[in-house]
């Protein structure tokens, strides 16, 4: 077997010294979503990259670097694996995901929001449609595991239209043997220690997306709640609690922080603030996200990708030394892109309307165009109909997408097939960055850059 440099193996350049005294570059690989650390002499070669640099490697070496996929057998069509990854992930019947927004309102009108909110009665002739769609692929003898995202609108103003779903899911897992559980994506001014606790205990919650956009003025007048009132001090506060007397120990929780030009500047201080109130937890981990568009037009406080992604390093370090959690490199290899990639993933807005992207449901201009079926069309578990970006890794494959040529496509997927087709590039920060979140990760690991003292 001869072998060559995977196209998907990130090289860093800084050079560091390990707990042996060695010199070592930290290393990605992309089709392995793993990080280590090379001694010198084989980075070396792997830089070079061709056949030729790698031949006078060990065997022993060679092989811990196949098991990576650091290094390829020069005859593989390492695009070709890493797309057939994808459509199997895509299409395995076993892993369903459902998005269900159990309202279309909002409490609070963010000016960056492309969702259009509005005030609508409980059908419940609608609600029991969508729990026999969720059950039927609940019972289906394929199905190991469902998972179920509560979105919105903010899903927490239909609380009991969630307990009473959850009710019949859990008991439908419970006669057929299937997993199920729960993620939910909240703007944060709902929560409570008793809507925390249930949401744990009752209603199978086991990861939180909280959106806080800066330190309390900064938050509280980005994101004003309709009353006019800020929502900061009390959803801080609720997770605080949680966190540190322990009483969601399942959940993970989440802090998005919606970014653009208006709040950039503030992100240190929103850091700071989260660390100082009690949210640097093993439990809790920080995602700052480039503001973009969503069926609006956010030109105007958009920040550019690579100024985002410069300041986002500098984010990161800060984070680090504080003790909050914050990913450097991306951990899994991707399955599928995302929902709008995948006929086994679907959403299901409180009409009964079934979306492949989770991008058009509210959002006027894209909403009627993105439905796909009614919960009405679609029979026990049946995958939903095909979607708009159901053929995005052909376009990949053949070229017709630039992510084909991209170091990071196992862990990326192309991001967002709605924005490329657009016309926007949703690349993520990291394909800009990386270089410093390796350089972050190495010295969170306890390496020393050579010539520190």
């Amino acid at each position: 077997m001869t072998w060559r440099r995977s196209r998907y193996l990130l090289l860093g350049e800084e050079r560091y010294r390990d707990r042996a005294g060695r010199t070592v570059r930290m290393a990605y690989s992309a089709r392995d979503a793993s990080m280590f650390a090379l001694d010198e002499g084989t980075a070396a070669r792997l830089a070079g990259g061709g056949a030729d640099a790698l031949a006078s490697l060990d065997a022993e070496t060679l092989a811990g670097l196949a098991a990576r996929h650091a290094v390829v057998d020069t005859a593989e069509d390492e695009l070709a694996a890493v797309l057939t990854g994808y459509r199997e992930g895509s299409d395995a019947a076993g892993a369903r995901k459902i998005t269900v927004m159990p309202t279309s309102y909002c409490n609070m009108a963010c000016d960056y929001c492309g969702q259009e909110h509005f005030k609508a009665p409980v059908d419940n002739a609608r609600v029991e449609r969508v729990i026999r769609r969720v059950e039927g692929v609940i019972a289906d003898p394929e199905t190991e595991e469902v998972v179920v995202t509560w979105f919105g609108g903010e899903p927490l103003l239909a609380l009991r239209v969630i307990r009473e779903m959850t009710a019949r899911f859990t008991a439908a897992a419970g006669r057929h043997g299937t997993r199920y559980y729960a993620r939910l994506v909240t703007n944060g001014s709902l929560l409570t220690r008793r809507t925390l606790r249930e949401l744990h205990d009752e209603l199978c919650v086991r990861a939180l997306e909280v959106t806080i956009d800066g330190p309390e003025a900064v938050h509280d007048r980005r994101r004003l709640k309709r009353n006019g009132r800020g929502a900061f001090h009390r959803t801080v506060a609720a997770l605080a609690e949680a966190v540190r007397e322990g009483t969601v120990p399942g959940m993970r929780v989440g802090i998005r922080m919606n970014v653009d030009e208006q709040n950039e500047d503030t992100v240190p201080d929103l850091l700071v603030d989260l660390a100082c109130l009690g949210l640097a937890s093993p439990q809790v981990e920080i995602h700052p996200m480039p503001v973009h568009s969503w069926g609006n037009d956010v030109s105007a406080v958009e920040l550019e990708a690579r100024r985002y992604a410069q300041r986002e390093a500098e984010w990161l370090r800060l984070a680090r030394s504080l003790g909050l959690g914050i990913p450097t490199m991306p951990g899994a290899v991707k399955r599928t892109t995302c929902a709008a990639t995948s006929r086994r993933r679907e959403i299901l807005d409180p009409s009964g309307r079934v979306f492949a992207c989770s991008e058009h449901p509210l959002v006027p201009g894209a909403e009627a165009g993105g439905v796909v079926a009614t919960v009405d069309d679609l029979t026990g578990a049946a995958p939903r109909p095909a979607g708009q970006f159901d053929d995005w890794y052909e376009q990949v494959g053949d070229g017709a997408q630039q992510c084909g040529r991209c170091p990071l496509l196992p862990v990326c997927g192309g991001s967002c097939p709605k924005l490329w087709r657009e016309g926007h590039v949703p690349c993520p920060s990291v394909k800009y960055n990386w270089a410093e979140r390796l350089d972050a990760a190495a010295l969170g690991m306890g390496y020393r850059p050579v010539g520190a003292a």
